[in-house]
């Protein structure tokens, strides 16, 4: 996630205080409401693809994506010597770290190091399957501890790659040398989890959740459910397999590890008119995109899906996987992978405006270390949404840490604004 080069150069700006055009971040109830934005969208409501036309888009993703994978269709072995070269990739240690506010010392390096377990790996690995039991996290290393670049960050944990909602299907590849994490392999991303967050099980019980026959999809910021005594969370997009349908209600099996690690599902309800849940993906629609974009609008900034929340590439993944389109997760992939693209490069500033003018609401943006969520124009202004760590204001830089929309007048630590530093506009189709 290349998070070093991230910190120094987040953006952001001032704020909209009437109705006339403001530069920067804007606070002006009518700009800050997904309403306002689908009414000004007479095609909002146009279907972009159906479901079929999505599997098949889904593939491609997954061809031009190296990190993204169809689950169902995952290897029962995979090599040992290409895993190693995975797990052996240790150059965020190469940089001086803090844990509680200290910099952490070579030998504490190189504990982490020997706790990847190099040596255990065969020729050959055979897949084992589970899948997880909360919202947890993906770590770079197999380490729960957060160490940051700089001794008074508590944001930016540079072990963090990502959150995984419960029920998650993995393919479990390897095993820490103290035993308490597992390098696993889910839909977009390799790394250590927690063996307290998942559940082993056979396959065929596996493939219930990786590729469900019915299920729901969470259409709200989060979706809380209680199990086992423990409420679980499950964010924007996460699906959630539907054992069956009794009147108004679907019954689901919740993702529980027993006391042998093994999974034992309990069985819950909810109702039909549950408003946080649809059955199956959501249309794929712009005025969609738009609405769950907006559910996480002046949520906190969330590196790597911490605090509850969302960071700028995370926040397009859920938008996308609530219709059913399967993005990498970090922007970098996402601007690399399948759909239409178009390069912004070496264009002038008019020239960007006139293809972003062309877009349809709800595609992303991206430019190097960041990614937004195009909206449309007011007053003749491209506005988008994004999560948005900060900005530089007159040489000096101010931390936003939440989910915001803006203009493209925003500055980079460069002092170059949004819109003269996108690289790339894309449309998922």
């Amino acid at each position: 996630m290349r998070l070093k080069y991230l910190l120094l150069c987040f953006c952001f700006l001032a704020t909209f205080t009437g109705c006339a055009h403001a530069a920067g971040v804007t606070n002006f109830p009518a700009l800050t409401s997904a309403d306002y934005w689908i009414q000004n969208n007479p095609s909002g409501n146009d279907v972009v693809m159906t479901s079929e036309a999505i599997a098949a888009f889904n593939k491609k993703i997954a061809t031009a994506s190296p990190t993204v994978e169809d689950m169902k269709s995952y290897p029962s072995t995979i090599s040992g010597d290409s895993l190693k070269t995975r797990i052996m990739n240790y150059a965020v240690l190469e940089d001086d770290l803090y844990l509680h506010g200290n910099k952490v010392s070579e030998n504490y390096k190189n504990i982490l190091r020997k706790q990847t377990n190099i040596a255990a790996i065969p020729e050959k690995v055979s897949v084992q399957y589970a899948v997880t039991v909360r919202r947890c996290n993906l770590r770079n290393l197999p380490t729960g501890e957060g160490l940051y670049y700089f001794a008074t960050d508590k944001d930016f944990d540079a072990l963090q790659e990502t959150a995984l909602d419960p029920g998650e299907p993995l393919a479990v590849l390897h095993f820490s040398d103290n035993g308490f994490f597992y390098y696993v392999q889910s839909v977009n991303y390799s790394g250590w989890i927690s063996k307290y967050d998942i559940a082993f099980t056979d396959k065929a019980a596996w493939m219930k959740y990786a590729a469900p026959s019915k299920f729901l999809i969470v259409k709200d910021k989060n979706l809380q459910l209680k199990t086992a005594g423990e409420m679980v969370e499950y964010q924007l997009g996460a699906r959630i397999p539907v054992q069956n349908i009794q009147g108004d209600t679907y019954v689901i099996e919740a993702p529980v590890r027993g006391s042998n690690g093994r999974l034992a599902p309990v069985k819950l309800f909810i109702r039909k008119d549950n408003p946080a849940v649809h059955y199956g993906y959501l249309p794929y629609t712009a005025n969609n995109l738009i609405e769950g974009a907006f559910k996480f609008y002046g949520s906190p900034y969330g590196w790597g899906g911490l605090k509850h929340s969302v960071d700028c590439s995370s926040l397009v993944y859920n938008v996308y996987r609530s219709v059913g389109i399967i993005l990498p997760r970090n922007a970098d992939e996402q601007e690399r992978s399948a759909g239409v693209t178009y390069k912004l490069n070496g264009l002038s500033a008019d020239a960007r405006s006139s293809v972003i003018a062309s877009l349809p609401a709800g595609a992303p943006l991206y430019m190097d270390g960041h990614c937004v969520i195009y909206l449309g124009h007011s007053n003749d202004v491209p506005y988008v949404i994004h999560a948005l760590g900060s900005y530089y204001q007159d040489g000096r830089r101010v931390s936003a840490m939440k989910v915001v929309v803006s203009d493209l007048s925003l500055q980079r630590s460069s002092g170059i604004s949004f819109l003269n530093d996108l690289t790339t506009a894309k449309v998922f189709k």
